[in-house]
């Protein structure tokens, strides 16, 4: 039990940069004097040593933060498999980019083997202690398995168990809207909120901070899979179901309608852009998103009780006449009619990935092998 509070001790101040043995006495729900002991052993191991002293009013002896020892901290890769290419981002704990490198998504090479080389170079010259994977699609975290990727053509593929074996490195594996979910959590600390991403599917995930724990938890919901038309003409979901919210919102459903509607091939970010200039029958298909858009979100309130809700894609390129609508919508038809809801506009990008793919990898720190190593090695100075 010890030892796994040394654990807990070590996530606590590496997460939060920073702490005091009273944040650390009210997170581990133990006496005073039994967190200092735990303490003492870590900075005599040298894990952790006391900085500044905690600014107080209060007379007596100061308080100062514990942080973590630099010395022992290394990179985090990150990696996004993206929709046309594979980012890697190497990083120190801060979020500074040390390499970055980019892989375009062509048919005549194995992503696979060409990210592993990537890889293999990048460990050659440089010391990293773990790495954190983001993916569009459906995956299994905890075993690190990428179950469905359409873009990639995977199914059943156990990106940890490759790169583990490989590299002798953890790995740990995220879906897209998670990773953007953990990309916000230092801008929202202390928050509980929700991601609504709308590209070429609808995901969503429920960020709950619990202030008790003063941690967070994340609740993926498959949102996106919702039925919402029920028409005899409603569309097959990828999932195999029929009219799905994703049927009538992503991305590639707008192309599909204007095609169909009025013979025009043009792209979702060209429909955006004449529904912006008021081009009425682009307008109007925009429009006709905000009452599947708006439920989403009244669902997300209900299922979350969440106060922001941050929605991520291309549709944040519409322009204020679109947003004004959809806060109106939504309070006339919030549950609690003095509530409000802040809808907040995030571009869905490699970067915000890569961040969240970070802050995951952060996290997973003392899950990695990395972490048992100089745990491990520490224990000789006991």
């Amino acid at each position: 039990m010890r030892k796994d509070n040394k654990e807990k001790i070590l996530y606590y101040i590496f997460v939060n940069k920073k702490a005091t043995r009273n944040e650390l006495t009210k997170f581990l729900n133990i006496s005073k004097m039994g967190v200092s002991k735990l303490v003492t052993n870590l900075i005599e191991r040298k894990l952790i040593f006391e900085d500044e002293v905690v600014e107080k009013n209060s007379v007596g002896k100061k308080e100062r933060y514990l942080k973590i020892n630099r010395e022992i901290i290394k990179n985090i890769l990150t990696i996004y498999f993206g929709l046309d290419k594979v980012v890697l981002s190497l990083m120190d704990v801060d979020g500074n980019e040390k390499k970055g490198f980019n892989l375009l998504v062509e048919e005549n090479i194995s992503i696979l083997k060409a990210t592993k080389k990537i890889i293999r170079d990048i460990l050659s010259e440089n010391e990293v202690m773990l790495i954190s994977i983001g993916m569009n699609g459906i995956v299994d975290s905890e075993k690190g398995i990428a179950k469905i990727s359409t873009y990639y053509h995977w199914k059943n593929i156990n990106l940890k168990e490759i790169f583990e074996e490989e590299f002798g490195i953890s790995v740990f594996l995220e879906n897209g809207v998670n990773m953007i979910a953990y990309s916000q959590i230092e801008e929202h600390q202390n928050e509980s909120f929700a991601i609504l991403n709308i590209e070429n599917g609808v995901g969503s995930t429920i960020v709950r901070y619990d202030r008790e724990k003063n941690q967070i938890n994340l609740e993926t919901k498959e949102i996106g899979h919702i039925p919402f038309d029920f028409s005899e003409n409603s569309l097959i979901c990828v999932c195999g179901n029929k009219g799905c919210v994703e049927t009538i919102m992503a991305n590639w459903r707008i192309e599909e309608k204007i095609k169909k509607n009025y013979g025009l091939d043009l792209t979702y970010e060209e429909i955006l852009k004449k529904a912006n200039k008021n081009e009425k029958m682009f307008r109007k298909e925009i429009m006709d998103m905000i009452t599947p858009l708006s439920s989403l979100i009244l669902w997300l309130d209900i299922l979350g009780g969440v106060e922001k809700i941050i929605i991520t894609g291309k549709i944040t390129y519409l322009e204020d006449f679109f947003w004004k609508e959809l806060r109106r919508v939504i309070k006339n038809n919030l549950l609690i009619k003095e509530k409000e809801i802040e809808i907040i506009k995030r571009e869905y990008s490699e970067n915000i990935i890569l961040k969240g793919a970070l802050r995951y990898g952060i996290d997973n720190f003392i899950n990695s092998k990395y972490f048992k190593s100089i745990m491990k090695e520490s224990e000789k100075v006991e």
